[in-house]
């Protein structure tokens, strides 16, 4: 390479600069240019879309905000009061979309109201009893709501911590505002504010109504945010990260065997734009049910919206994503022990060849994807345009089908004769037939969607009638049966009886919390969730909350005193920043915080308090109601989400044991299938046709299917309870989880089962195979059933070795250490090497056969090859039993990483000796697995 080009390129040289310089030759020209060396800065980058979002978000909040205390406390009205909690309610049920909003002002309106006539009753009821006898009852009525809230099935009532805040600050109201130790207990208490709960009501609408109108002023500005607009937005992503992928695939397919370079950067770009897709994908099915009530509100900024072209696109992205995956897999992981094209002419032979076919067929179907897209989804387009490109699309797909028909035939026609070569080639063409039946599955949901679009049949379901669906959640069992949710309205109901005795014991009542005692039990009612370390990290939030708010209100007032415009422009202020640095994570403490400053300065059932003498009892009363529920939580009803996770880790793969076992007897007993004295080939014209349509027909087995819930369930379990795990406190009880090396597990396992339902749905063709062949077929001599079955067998057996080692080092279950030593417990996990092992036995296993096949078509001629729709049958349950394989090989690094991260070091006792210090090691006797 030539000096010139070293010399006149600019290189970002951060070592001798400030790193706002370029290279030398900038850095020497800058000392002739003087000031304008500022010019050679780093440019200020574009404000990113996420800061954007924040500020949006940050000012609609603030904005709610300050409306909602000028209408209830800045223009003097009395009629409603508590106006914090109105504040409340508005930034709580505030999204980033007008639909999101309204759905959740729609989750509270609906319940609410019910809630508050119970609530009214209950407190009229107890008003007429003596003060005593209010005192004495007011711990066993909210114990008893608080069961029937949390065991309610209803699908209605949503926002149970909320509705239990409403009902408890109605019935504990009477009695927490009066001096009850002053006064006579024999006496009935008389209601102050008989009209407190629609005065309650009225003030929580106010607040969801500034939340509504703050979204409903910007329809029809450029700065919209109803949901319909971000799903349009959303849709175009998806379109163009679609059509990204099938240009990296063309230029994937025309590059393999040829251009080993560029199909490294397009097997990237493949993996990259799949990955995007899924999320695009994931965030735009969110805002679909946000979407569907703001069609039903008839918003003007919806005209002209097609909801059911928008759900339809979505539904069809959603079943392509599965198959763009399978592309991703069948592209950009090349399979343990198979040949490079740089090592092996045969393989850059076959690679070729299927690259000379399959080259501009693709790119044609791309095009005609892309354009079949747009026609539908993004123009309007006339119908009888509409037809002609759905014909030009079907004809692509015929193409590239007859295409790579033809490109495998030429490719094995290089092969015939060769025992080496048909050897070190059956990886390519399996991974070869796999990428072709992806994206023929891929393009064919389009068309597919198209096709049903087109004839206009589908009639939208009638909903049910309002009186139905009353009677069904009439009908509902409750939940009493769930032990979690049994388990978090006992707690709940203990932990709200005990803060309720704050209202009715005279002493905490009256010396110490007047007016004011409230406030342990809505805090009990407020962090009350299903596991122990979401409550426990909201309990700390709403500390750190309470903190802020207490010390900016302390400011405020000090600052301000009884200048009500000042206060109130410092609330708003407070909302805005508390908004804006709020970690998307646990967003609660700065909500908390944002909101509790209103409460602070304009008290919680009267206006006119002192902020200095308030300050304190409120952060009293918040760490007292802190205090009372973590004792109900971790002493009188603990409960250990890790110790789930760990558990779970140590079943999941027993439970893949199973599945293995069942899988093999299942493909064992498909060569068994008699089949018919005469072949019907009809509905194998199609080579797809049994891998789409024709195995919804058969079934497997019982115990497969019960083992395939078993390992679902158990994931499931485990992924629910992951995020709590890794929230809970520690305390030296349990040891701290990896949260990466377990995500890294769970995301693995959530792999293999899609693998495996992919199994299932070959295990199911291959049933149909068999049964419509004929008995004398050739394809029953290769016994294609018996090599598939006993590879899945070679991996329950290593499954079998693990799981028994497993028991040994983990006798009570859980994947963490105690019973048995550090070196024991590696020698377990390192089991999961021998599926390297496993994989390469399982591919040469089927290298063999596929030379047998070979070898028989150049022997007995073209009678004896096998149809398209079995070949890629067979290619497909190959792939996916290898890939299990590697699944499971990778979940045992991902567990070496969790007990080389988070397993205590073991104690290494030291003992002199001639002056030298020597390390007494106990290692275990166990045979070493290499």
């Amino acid at each position: 390479m030539s000096d010139n080009y070293h010399e006149h390129r600019q290189r970002w040289n951060r070592r001798k600069s400030d790193g706002a310089a370029w290279g030398d030759e900038m850095i020497s020209t800058s000392r002739f240019i003087g000031s304008q060396t500022q010019s050679h800065r780093e440019p200020i980058h574009k404000i990113s879309a996420e800061f954007k979002e924040r500020i949006a978000a940050a000012a609609r909040a603030s904005i709610v905000t300050f409306a909602t205390f000028s209408l209830l406390v800045f223009s003097g009205q009395e009629a409603l009061p508590v106006a914090w909690i109105g504040n409340v309610f508005a930034i709580s049920v505030l999204k980033s979309t007008l639909g999101g909003t309204f759905l959740s002002t729609k989750d509270v309106v609906v319940p609410m109201i019910p809630v508050a006539l119970v609530s009214w009753a209950a407190s009229a009821a107890l008003s007429l009893c003596s003060t005593e006898v209010y005192r004495i009852l007011l711990p066993f009525v909210v114990a008893l709501v608080a069961m029937v809230v949390f065991l309610c099935p209803w699908p209605q009532l949503t926002m149970k911590n909320l509705m239990l805040l409403i009902f408890y600050l109605v019935v504990s109201n009477p009695l927490s505002l009066r001096n009850v130790a002053a006064e006579d207990i024999s006496s009935p208490i008389e209601d102050d504010e008989p009209l407190f709960v629609p005065s309650l009501v009225g003030t929580i609408c106010i607040g969801m109504l500034a939340s509504l109108l703050v979204h409903i002023v910007l329809i029809k500005s450029t700065r919209s945010t109803t949901a319909s607009r971000q799903v349009q937005i959303l849709m175009r992503q998806v379109s163009h990260e679609t059509n990204q992928l099938l240009l990296s695939l063309t230029r994937y397919m025309q590059s393999i065997g040829k251009a080993s370079d560029v199909a490294r950067q397009a097997r990237t770009l493949i993996d990259f734009h799949t990955k995007r897709r899924r999320r695009i994908i994931k965030s735009l099915d969110k805002y679909l049910p946000e979407m569907r009530i703001e069609s039903k509100l008839r918003f003007p900024s919806n005209n002209g919206i097609d909801i059911d072209a928008i759900e339809t696109f979505v539904a069809c992205a959603k079943h392509q994503q599965k198959h763009a995956e399978l592309v991703q897999v069948a592209t950009s992981q090349t399979l343990l022990g198979e040949d490079y094209t740089s090592k092996n002419n045969h393989v850059r032979e076959v690679k070729e060849k299927i690259s000379e076919h399959l080259g501009y067929v693709l790119e044609k179907l791309a095009l005609e994807y892309s354009k079949s897209e747009t026609a539908f989804f993004f123009a309007n387009v006339p119908k009888e345009d509409k037809e002609q490109i759905i014909r030009e699309l079907a004809h692509s797909m015929e193409d590239y089908r007859e295409a790579t028909r033809q490109a495998f035939y030429d490719a094995e026609a290089l092969l015939l004769n060769n025992d080496d070569a048909s050897r070190s080639t059956a990886g390519p063409l399996i991974r070869a037939r796999v990428a072709f039946l992806a994206l023929f599955s891929f393009v064919h949901e389009l068309h597919d969607v198209l096709t049903s679009t087109n004839d206009e049949s589908a009639k939208a379901p009638e909903t049910a009638k309002s009186m139905t669906q009353i009677v069904s959640c009439l009908k509902m069992k409750w939940l009493w049966n769930d032990i979690s949710k049994r388990r978090l309205a006992t707690k709940t109901a203990a932990g709200l009886s005990l803060a309720s005795l704050w209202v009715s014991i005279p002493y905490l009542n009256s010396h110490l919390a007047y007016t004011n005692s409230v406030w342990v039990g809505i805090t009990v009612a407020s962090i009350s969730l299903e596991t122990t370390g979401a409550a426990y990290t909201k309990a700390l939030d709403r500390l750190w909350g309470t903190l802020i708010a207490a010390a900016y209100s302390l400011f405020i007032g000090k600052v301000f005193h009884v200048n009500a415009l000042a206060k109130l422009l410092a609330l708003t202020l407070i909302t805005f920043l508390s908004t804006l640095l709020s970690n998307p994570n646990r967003p609660y403490a700065s909500r908390y915080a944002a909101t509790s400053v209103g409460s602070i300065l304009y008290g919680s059932f009267y206006n006119n308090v002192q902020v200095d003498d308030y300050v304190p009892t409120r952060i009293m009363l918040i760490f007292v109601g802190v205090a009372i529920f973590l004792f109900v939580e971790m002493i009188l009803f603990p409960r250990s989400s890790k110790t789930i996770v760990q558990a779970t880790t140590v079943q999941l793969f027993e439970d893949f044991e199973q599945l293995f076992y069942q899988s093999s007897k299942c493909c064992s007993a498909i060569s068994s299938l008699s089949g018919k004295d005469k072949e019907s080939n009809d509905n194998f014209v199609d080579p797809l046709w049994m891998l789409r349509y024709g195995h919804k027909e058969f079934d497997v087995s019982s115990s497969l299917t019960d083992s395939v819930a078993a390992v679902k369930n158990t994931f499931a379990l485990a992924k629910g309870e992951m995020q709590p795990a890794s929230m809970e406190p520690s305390l030296g009880i349990n040891i701290i989880l990896d949260s990466v090396g377990y995500d890294r597990l769970l995301n693995e396992s959530e792999n293999m089962i899609v693998q495996i339902d992919l199994l299932l749905v070959t295990l199911k063709s291959f049933q149909g195979y068999y049964g419509q062949m004929s008995k004398e077929h050739p394809v029953r001599d290769l016994q294609w059933p018996s090599l598939l079955s006993g590879s899945l067998l070679h991996i329950a057996h290593q499954l079998s070795e693990i799981s028994d080692e497993f028991r040994l080092v983990f006798p009570h279950g859980l994947f963490r250490p105690g019973a048995s030593d550090i070196t024991h417990i590696i020698s377990a996990v390192s089991l999961f090497r021998r599926f390297a092992q496993v994989r390469l036995t399982i591919l040469a296993d089927f290298e063999d056969r596929h030379a047998t096949y070979l070898y028989g078509i150049a022997l007995s001629g073209e009678g004896v090859r096998h149809t398209p729709g079995f070949r890629l049958t067979l290619a497909l349950a190959v792939s996916t039993i290898l890939g299990l394989a590697q699944g499971l090989q990778n979940c045992g690094r991902h567990l070496e990483r969790i007990i080389e991260s988070s397993f205590p070091m073991e104690e290494v006792k030291c003992s002199v000796n001639y002056g030298q210090a020597t390390a007494a090691i106990q290692y275990g006797s166990g045979e070493s697995n290499s």
